[in-house]
């Protein structure tokens, strides 16, 4: 082997072993790094108390609402709502993502604002709520995203069929109430649904398949 070959060798081992060296010096402080992201990714997640107390809270019905839009061949986005409906929230204060939340609409209670429509809607050609009078929704998760917000998982049933769905949540009070004297939070949750799931796809795509629900209400607590 020449000389300068030789020295070539001992140049590459010199470097690898310099690197080597420096990489070792360097693992503490990049573990230190690592710990401090993690603390601060844990400390993330660290909410405040909500406010209020764990317990049965029920929608007020003078103040809870349910309703629903899509596009008519791009002309307008109809509103509509239904009237009757019950809801209950399971709260775990401490750990909202131990939470609950059932509702139950009667789908008879469908109101577009047109009498006529309306029953149309209640026909068997469509919501049939002779037949299937009530719509269901019973909740399987929620994930927490921030100090008011996150996503709840659940089963939504209409016409006898069920199928999951997925809400952005957002708490939007939560508070002793001065005039009702006790508990109580509102809540917002907005997700869409293809009607077409459920048996209701007539008319698609220029009475639009995906559906925007928008569900806003007021929970007290119950005695």
């Amino acid at each position: 082997m020449t000389f300068s070959r030789i020295n070539r060798v001992l140049s590459a081992t010199t470097l690898g072993a310099f690197l080597l060296l420096s990489a070792c010096s360097q693992a503490p402080e990049a573990t230190a790094q690592a710990e401090k992201v993690t603390e601060k990714t844990a400390a993330a997640t660290t909410y405040e108390p909500i406010g209020i107390p764990s317990g049965t809270y029920v929608m007020d019905k003078e103040h809870g609402y349910v309703t629903f839009s899509y596009s008519h061949f791009g002309l307008s986005n109809p509103q509509l709502r239904f009237r009757d409906i019950d809801a209950s929230v399971q709260l775990d204060a401490e750990n909202l993502e131990n939470s609950k939340v059932t509702a139950l609409i009667k789908s008879a209670s469908i109101d577009s604002g047109v009498d006529r429509f309306d029953d149309h809607l209640n026909s068997d050609g469509w919501f049939d709520t002779a037949k299937f009078p009530e719509i269901t929704f019973e909740s399987t998760g929620f994930t927490r995203e921030s100090q008011t917000t996150g996503k709840m998982t659940g089963d939504l049933t209409i016409m006898g069929t069920t199928k999951p769905i997925t809400f952005d949540v957002t708490l939007l009070k939560a508070f002793d109430h001065p005039m009702k004297k006790s508990p109580y939070m509102g809540l917002e949750g907005r997700g869409t649904l293809l009607r077409s799931d459920f048996g209701l796809g007539k008319y698609a795509p220029n009475v639009t398949d995906e559906v925007s629900i928008l569900i806003s209400g007021e929970f007290g607590k119950s005695e």
